[in-house]
């Protein structure tokens, strides 16, 4: 199980038992029930110090939930937990930290919007976590290690990364650390055989230096390798635990099944059944990484593609699917096949099977039944109307086949292990029927038990008539399971293996022989960022991108009128403007964690009503220093209500902020039903002074957005703040209290209302209602337009400034050039589109290149 229950404080702290300074990690009679599936079933299981444990056990078997629940992420129902003497029934991940224990996660626990050194910064003990000025170079020293395999930059964001260099980024973070025990859970999934025997000579220099590893992996023969003691669970429940030396890796294997198993060893046409005629031919096939690529595979035909990592079979797989761009000829049965898109693909009878589940396979949120069933929806439809038994039928028996253990087809995918949502993806790609399976490492993450069965339904495909083509880093999987196999060196295909030459030595040595030193200069050598990736990459690029906008509509309006480069038009546009701005800025904060608050309106219209009876004509100084607390004590007191409705009732934010935006326009009317009550002009006139024809509050409103910048990019908080919008759960894994840091939000986005609701009353000069109404939309599109992302974790709020200063520039622009007001929301929604679509593309094309 994946799923996690996160508590912001450790609670149950106990007495620790005897002394015993061996022991650095123990868990004691540990018991989790999820609904429907009892995960653990009173697991005790005890790590000693100079030790390797691993631990084993079919997917679905409890392992990642056991070491969740040892490293914080995940609350036990009943049990103990102890980390290097300390003991505690319900701990947290910055407990577990501080106590000495670091955990690599199956999947990685990298916030994708920070930078790597910003996630490796985060995820530090406080006594170790470097300053935010060094952190670049501090993650470069540890990274170091790592160079001759992968070179990481470290201001890069993690979204850039590929997957082996995620978990090269997670495992130096950990051994950072320091720890004295540190979790393992699956890290070579990813890792390519250098990065591998790296890992295990920085896990040999650990367990030497006293310290001790938990090793989780499917790999047995990594297990046998690495390991000094061995765990086996099956169905939640501890079977034994033995000295690695003394067990065999097949004995390991009946433990982890609970009956004796056999590894077959029979390749596809050695069944009985020849291939028959070609049923793919692939010709001047060329694309990013690859070219003049030819190919033929034969119906009932599975071919390998292997290679050292970087010589173009990915590519060569993902664009066949649709995935990457292409030219050439593709025909499959006599047919020719667009692989324009995975759309067009699998039109033409192709289908393909991520390796990288978690960001391309699964779809968090939906059903196992909807995520099996999606892309074969057509079949089960009749007059557009999907025949749910039918559906059902076809899911529950490609599920039996598969062993996919869950409560029932209608659970949401994020709460499988990951080898269970692997084979819910697996029958996606088998119930669609398709001619041709490109299967991009289709048993990663996936136990032996399964592995076989995996083997088998790709067998039964191709006997049934499919061509498959199987990419694999393991020659042992090619070897087992491929008829014939494709070397693939410089973007080409230059070497293929048939018959007995399809062995796991000739796989082997043809991709070793065939790459010579070419790895190890081009893939492994640092990229020199271009400029123009540089410019794309960054939270500032939109930030520029409207300051020329704005100059440039400057230019156009002054050409038309002498009148717009004059103190008093500025003088009458510069406070329009600080309003808007101090909305931006309040938007763009809740923005940062994937928020949108829609009461910032109203919210300003009730503040100016208040402000009518706070800070009427004739108060004192104290009394309008009094006043104006009051004003921020309720808009505090708004945040926190709309922070419990999307936090605690877990309202969804657009929802949540709807319902406080009605009631604070009721409260706002029902106080002030008609404009009335006189602002005291001493106070106005305060809040109006300025230096020349500049109002004082844009000073503010600038001043503001500089120095949440700063917070924002350079204080912990910011970098806490923009790993909640990035990705929630993730955070909290990291030991952040995502909580909090969405109450600061919310409460700060309020508050941030109240110097824009001071400058409305300026206007107003009396206590109007609705005199914020019209700021909701405008601020979330100047939020937008400076690059704010409406799922969170990116954006700036100098370009949410700007974003401000642009849509007043094109209110006033329109006027300059005497056209229709409809202009205004014309030429601002153009632009909020155009610009959404340039980031949107400008990223995506830098997480591609």
């Amino acid at each position: 199980m994946t799923e996690q229950n996160v508590v912001d404080e450790p609670v149950g702290t106990l007495e620790p038992r005897e002394p015993d300074q061996a022991v650095v990690l123990r868990l004691d009679s540990v018991e989790k029930t999820y609904p429907g599936v009892r995960a653990l079933k009173n697991v005790s299981l005890t790590v000693r110090r100079g030790e390797v444990h691993a631990l084993v056990g079919e997917n679905g078997a409890g392992k990642s939930t056991l070491v969740g629940i040892a490293a914080g992420s995940v609350t036990a129902d009943s049990g103990t937990i102890e980390i290097g003497g300390a003991t505690i029934a319900a701990p947290t991940p910055q407990w577990c930290r501080e106590q000495g224990l670091a955990i690599v996660y199956q999947e990685p626990a990298l916030l994708p919007d920070l930078t790597v050194a910003e996630n490796m910064r985060l995820g530090m003990p406080d006594a170790l976590r470097p300053s935010a000025g060094r952190q670049a170079e501090w993650a470069a020293e540890l990274l170091a290690p790592w160079r001759s395999i992968v070179a990481i930059d470290p201001v890069t964001p993690v979204r850039e990364l590929r997957p082996d260099a995620r978990f090269v980024v997670e495992i130096a973070r950990a051994l950072a650390e320091r720890p004295k025990v540190i979790i393992l859970d699956e890290p070579t999934e990813h890792l390519l055989a250098p990065a591998v025997a790296e890992l295990f000579r920085l896990v040999s220099e650990l367990v030497g230096a006293g310290g001790a590893v938990v090793y989780i992996s499917h790999r047995l023969n990594e297990v046998k390798q690495i390991a000094d003691t061995v765990s086996v669970l099956r169905d939640g429940a501890l079977v034994g635990t033995f000295d690695a030396a003394r067990v065999t890796e097949q004995d390991v294997v009946n433990l982890v099944v609970g009956h004796e198993l056999e590894a077959g060893r029979t390749r596809g046409h050695r069944r009985g059944t020849e291939p028959g005629e070609t049923l793919l031919e692939v010709s001047g096939f060329s694309g990013t990484r690859f070219e003049e690529v030819a190919l033929t595979v034969r119906a009932g035909e599975i071919v390998g593609f292997a290679g050292v990592e970087g010589q173009g079979q990915r590519e060569v797989l993902r664009a066949l699917g649709g995935l990457e761009r292409n030219r050439g000829t593709v025909t499959l049965g006599r047919h020719r096949v667009r692989t324009s898109s995975a759309t067009a693909a699998q039109r033409g009878g192709i289908v393909y099977l991520p390796n990288d589940r978690h960001h391309e396979g699964i779809l968090p949120g939906l059903s196992l039944r909807e995520n099996a069933s999606l892309s074969a929806i057509a079949r089960f439809t009749s007059l557009g109307v999907v025949s749910r038994i039918r559906e059902r039928r076809a899911v529950l028996d490609r599920f039996a086949a598969l062993r996919v253990k869950a409560p029932g087809p209608e659970v949401d995918i994020t709460t499988l292990s990951g080898g269970n949502q692997q084979k819910v993806v697996l029958s996606r790609v088998l119930l669609t029927g398709a001619k041709l399976i490109l299967a991009d490492e289709p048993t990663q993450g996936v136990d032996v038990g399964a592995r076989e069965e995996i083997y088998d339904i790709l067998r039964e495909a191709a006997a049934a008539g499919a061509a498959v083509i199987v990419l694999s880093s393991s020659a042992a999987e090619l070897d087992q399971l491929c008829d014939r196999v494709v070397v693939f060196s410089r973007g080409k295909a230059v070497k293929e293996l048939v018959g007995d030459n399809v062995s796991e030595h000739g796989i082997a040595q043809a991709a070793l022989t065939a790459t010579g030193s070419r790895v190890q200069s081009e893939d492994t050598a640092p990229r020199k960022l271009t400029l123009g990736r540089r410019f794309s990459r960054s939270d500032l690029t939109p930030a520029v991108v409207l300051g020329i906008v704005t100059l440039l509509l400057g230019v156009v309006a002054a050409a038309q009128s002498e009148f717009y480069l004059t103190p008093r038009n500025f003088g009458l546009v510069l406070p329009l403007l600080a309003v808007l701005a101090f909305y931006a800025l309040a938007q763009q904060v809740v923005m940062m964690v994937g928020g949108i608050d829609l009461s910032v309106g109203p919210l300003g219209g009730l503040l100016v009503v208040l402000g009518s009876f706070v800070l009427a004509a004739y108060r004192s100084p104290v009394g309008m220093v009094l006043g104006v607390g009051v004003l921020i004590v309720v808009a505090a007191l708004v945040g926190a209500v709309n922070w419990a409705l999307a936090t605690v009732v877990r309202i969804n934010p657009l929802i949540a902020t709807l319902v406080t935006y009605t009631a604070l326009q009721g409260v706002a009317y029902l106080l002030r039903p008609l404009p009335a009550g006189e602002i005291d002009p001493v106070f106005i006139d305060a809040v109006s002074s300025g230096f020349g024809f500049v109002p004082v509050m844009v000073v503010l409103a600038v001043v503001l957005a500089l120095g949440c910048e700063f917070v924002l990019r350079r204080s912990l908080f910011g970098v806490r703040l923009r790993a909640v919008g990035s990705e929630q759960k993730t955070s909290e894994r990291v030991g952040v209290r995502s909580r909090k840091v969405m109450f600061a939000a919310y409460v700060g986005c309020s508050v941030l209302v109240v110097p824009a609701a001071l400058l409305l009353m300026a206007q107003a000069g009396t206590g109007n209602a609705g005199i914020g109404d019209s700021y909701t939309l405008a601020s979330i599109g100047a939020a937008v337009l400076g690059g704010a992302s409406i799922f969170g974790g990116r954006g700036s709020f100098v370009g949410a400034l700007l974003g401000a200063v642009l849509v007043i520039q094109i209110n006033t622009v329109v006027q300059f050039l005497g056209l229709e007001l409809y202009w205004q929301q014309w030429l601002l929604g153009g632009l909020t589109v155009l610009a959404a679509a340039f980031y949107s593309k400008s990223r995506a094309l830098a997480e591609r290149s």
